[in-house]
């Protein structure tokens, strides 16, 4: 039922998008036109934070909020700055990688994972759906591609916690003028909805309930990509939501 729910609200979404087509498309170019192209941090994306007991393996996932566009350096971003809060929390050494590119699709970042020789990690934390958004992906290919995401991080027979995060908040990306942020917000709504769907089906995943920040002081002069001031309460929370969950699978096992 909720299937169709969100299936038919997408062949709704892609009616009044046609009907609207030239105006959208105008809007869209024009952004492309006048959105600043931002660079990502230009050091290794990984790092250690020091600490004592058994290290702790963190993997970053996913598109530019992930790879740190706009931000100096890779230990001011989402997955660096979750590590040493985890650091903080747990009092361990944590490892910390970043596999992540700009523009990436949640289709895209599963041929992405592919194509490591192995992905090893104890946590491992996933950002994708922005670009997605904007490629207006249907919500039933988007589900597939979810499913296989989480297969592919468990294949070999591993199990890491994997922790995904909400759709990014385009229907309120400063840079978008309406009604195309209208429209993309729209659809934002259908994917985190299917997001929200499958990863709470599934034993190998989970979600991090709470949002992105409401305020234009969270974006980057782009308008579009996250603030560092916006990558602090998001990490604190990545990492609380961990440290809950490893928390609550020593209990179960």
């Amino acid at each position: 039922m909720q299937s169709f729910w969100i299936y038919s609200r997408a062949l709704f979404g892609y009616l009044i998008i046609g009907l609207l087509l030239p105006w959208l498309w105008i809007q869209g170019m024009q952004l492309k036109r006048v959105v600043l192209r931002l660079p990502i941090p230009g050091d290794a994306p990984l790092g250690s934070c020091q600490g004592k007991g058994k290290v702790l393996e963190i993997l970053g996932l996913g598109e530019s909020p992930m790879a740190g566009v706009g931000i100096s350096k890779h230990s001011a971003t989402l997955t660096g700055l979750t590590a040493a809060r985890l650091n903080q929390l747990l009092d361990r050494q944590v490892n910390w990688t970043v596999l992540a590119k700009n523009g990436l699709t949640l289709k895209n970042l599963n041929q992405l994972i592919e194509e490591q020789p192995s992905v090893d990690a104890d946590a491992i934390l996933v950002s994708i759906g922005g670009n997605d958004v904007f490629q207006l992906t249907p919500p039933w290919i988007w589900e597939s591609d979810l499913v296989r995401c989480v297969k592919l991080l468990v294949r070999d027979g591993k199990k890491p916690l994997i922790l995904f995060s909400p759709v990014p908040p385009v229907g309120r990306f400063p840079a978008i003028p309406n009604p195309l942020r209208l429209a993309l917000g729209y659809w934002e709504l259908l994917l985190q909805t299917s997001l929200t769907r499958v990863i709470n089906s599934s034993d190998d995943a989970h979600l991090l309930g709470d949002r992105f920040p409401d305020g234009k002081e969270y974006f980057l002069e782009d308008g579009v990509h996250p603030s560092e001031l916006a990558y602090t309460p998001w990490s604190e929370k990545l990492a609380c939501k961990t440290v809950e969950l490893m928390q609550d699978n020593k209990t179960e096992s």
